[in-house]
């Protein structure tokens, strides 16, 4: 009884940290606007329309914590905004694992979540440049920095 009384008091202590000491990532998060495509036409002529701009392809589900980690440790960094302001930002929710969600993973050739793709101005898939797993915001910038078509 005693442990657990113990861990009530320790999960409802948290929300008072993050008042007292503040969340510094919370405070400062701003996310990417990406753009939902749902299916392969609507992926094709999301690349067709960035006009001549890299894109960067993130396939996400609800359920895959490494993307969620994705969402709030790497895209929330100034400097990962920063090295994408010039990019095309789509997105491709992928939770309901759908025929058309797993239609679509197979024409990307995705085997696991998180994967991020990248396209040249051209619209073409930069395969060398694929991430699959979590990155760390210094990680995934120094990703960028190579990348910039």
């Amino acid at each position: 009884m005693q442990i657990i009384l113990l861990g009530a008091a320790l999960v409802s202590a948290r929300p008072l940290q993050d008042w007292a000491f503040g969340d510094p990532v919370a405070r400062q998060q701003s996310h990417l606007a990406f753009t939902r495509v749902a299916n392969i036409a609507e992926l094709d002529q999301a690349l067709a329309q960035a006009k001549g701009k890299p894109v960067m392809l993130d396939l996400y589900a609800d359920w895959c914590v490494a993307c969620k980690e994705f969402e709030k440790y790497t895209f929330s960094s100034t400097e990962v905004q920063q090295a994408l302001k010039e990019t095309v930002l789509l997105q491709i929710d992928v939770t309901k694992n759908s025929a058309e969600d797993v239609a679509l993973l197979k024409h990307l050739k995705v085997l696991g979540l998180p994967t991020i793709l990248f396209f040249n101005a051209q619209g073409e898939e930069q395969p060398a440049q694929r991430v699959t797993g979590f990155m760390d915001a210094a990680t995934f910038s120094a990703h960028l920095h190579d990348w910039q078509p």
